[in-house]
């Protein structure tokens, strides 16, 4: 589940992806491509937007059945698949610059993409002592730069240097990571995990985990996981952390940040970072699983207009790139990041897919 302005995305087994308009609480449309349940869903956000907003030109969708599609949202057009997981992604997440996708799968492995060919950029290998027959349950970017991308695993978040792809650091969970989220509040960017036990811990970013590698780019990681004490933990749950979504609004909130939580109790909970405690608690009574929050004037009808016209007046050109069948290393990520192409030509792939598009 993933939202965008005012359109908001749910994927589900039964291979739907339904897309919503919140601001005329309809149901548009459904996407189908994929051949097993939908994983993870996340929309772009474009380095000219304000405030971290995502702005939804791309929504990237993974799946059980190991591919990742691009969909263009203008139109909900197929743009490309990228291929090459062998198992479920669990996690996808897409760099600040909008140029690079990492995503992480079932198949212990890290795959960075090429969103401007849509081929695959670099493969790493969850392997040896770095798993310890874990694969990858989450993955963020850091904020702003996307310097680093971190990769939560089942007791640890292991964290990579994007120009290297090298680990540079190892940060032991006390007991298992359900949820990973990076927030940026009260003039600082946050580390903030939900746990197994109910329990939802916030590190200081760069004092915490970032402290000690600013200064050496080629650095690698070869010793023990580092054991981080948080700076404060919130505790209102009662069993396994399912999602976290955070909210903060000059107008709505009074510029108060807000984290919202669900977990396997059935309960929602609000918590206000700046008290560091809980505001708000609903019990639903049901085993949650996601979670996503929207400022109330997504709704505000002045800002309402036409998303989708007929079908017939859709775009319908097919300029999915093909898959690329190399690995590469350090510098070729560095050269997208730069923005650079690469000069050799793939030969473009003019199959035709099969895909759903249906919209009301």
């Amino acid at each position: 589940m993933d939202l965008a302005k005012r359109y908001l995305v749910t994927g589900s087994n039964d291979e739907h992806i339904r897309i919503y308009d919140l601001q005329k609480r309809k149901e548009l449309g459904t996407l189908l491509s994929h051949t097993g349940t939908i994983t993870s869903l996340r929309f772009s956000t474009e380095s000219e937007s304000t405030e971290n907003i995502k702005t939804g030109k791309w929504l990237l969708s993974g799946s059980e059945d190991g591919k990742i599609n691009i969909w263009r949202t203008k139109d909900w057009e197929l743009f490309g698949t990228l291929k090459g997981h062998t198992d479920k992604i669990n996690d996808l997440s897409i760099h600040p610059s909008g140029r690079v996708a990492i995503s992480v799968s079932q198949d212990q492995t890290i795959r960075l993409w090429n969103l401007m060919t849509a081929k695959k950029a670099a493969i790493l290998k969850i392997k040896g002592r770095d798993h310890l027959g874990q694969s990858g349950d989450f993955v963020k970017w850091s904020p702003n730069d996307g310097k680093f991308f971190l990769i939560g695993m089942m007791n640890q978040i292991l964290i990579y240097n994007t120009n290297t792809a090298k680990i540079v650091k190892k940060i032991k969970i006390k007991t298992t990571l359900m949820a990973m989220e990076i927030l940026t509040f009260d003039g600082k960017s946050w580390l903030v995990v939900g746990l197994g036990n109910g329990a939802i811990e916030l590190y200081d970013f760069n004092e915490q985990v970032l402290s000690g590698l600013e200064d050496d780019e080629n650095k690698v990681w070869d010793s023990k996981p580092e054991e981080l004490e948080p700076e404060f933990t919130l505790r209102g749950h009662t069993n396994r952390i399912k999602g976290l979504s955070f909210i903060q609004d000059k107008e709505e909130t009074q510029d108060i940040p807000l984290l919202v939580s669900v977990s396997s109790d059935g309960k929602i909970v609000i918590w206000n970072l700046t008290l560091k405690d809980q505001i708000a608690v609903y019990d639903t009574g049901e085993r949650l699983n996601c979670v996503v929050t929207s400022p109330e004037g997504v709704e505000k009808t002045e800002t309402m207009k036409r998303r989708f016209t007929s079908l017939s007046e859709m775009n319908a050109e097919d300029d999915a790139p093909s898959e690329s069948e190399y690995e590469t290393d350090g510098e070729e990520i560095k050269k997208i990041m730069q923005g650079k192409k690469n000069k050799k030509k793939g030969k473009k792939n003019n199959k035709k897919r099969k895909v759903t598009v249906t919209l009301e």
